[in-house]
């Protein structure tokens, strides 16, 4: 598995920390496919990032990119979404 990169070392925390396990090699890198994708998008639509990542009682950290802020947002959305970190009884 790839970690070097920061944002592979930040993937495989967010997934470890919502499932209790490390994300396998196909899962990380379909992790970091999503963020390469909402980066590129949230880059190009400066409007939605603030959107997303302006919602919610607590003021966003203005020293963070707005772009890369809301593609770790939605990945993360992602994440809390899978069928293994739902519980349900």
């Amino acid at each position: 598995m790839k970690l070097e990169t920061k944002p592979g070392l930040r993937l495989a925390l967010a997934w470890r920390l919502a499932s209790a396990r490390r994300p396998s090699p196909p899962e990380l890198k379909i992790l970091q496919t999503a963020l390469a994708n909402h980066h590129a998008h949230y880059r190009m639509n400066r409007a939605a990032a603030l959107k997303l990542i302006s919602a919610g009682e607590a003021p966003r950290d203005q020293k963070l990119d707005p772009a890369e802020h809301a593609a770790y947002t939605a990945v993360c959305n992602l994440i809390l979404n899978l069928d293994e970190v739902i519980t349900k009884e």
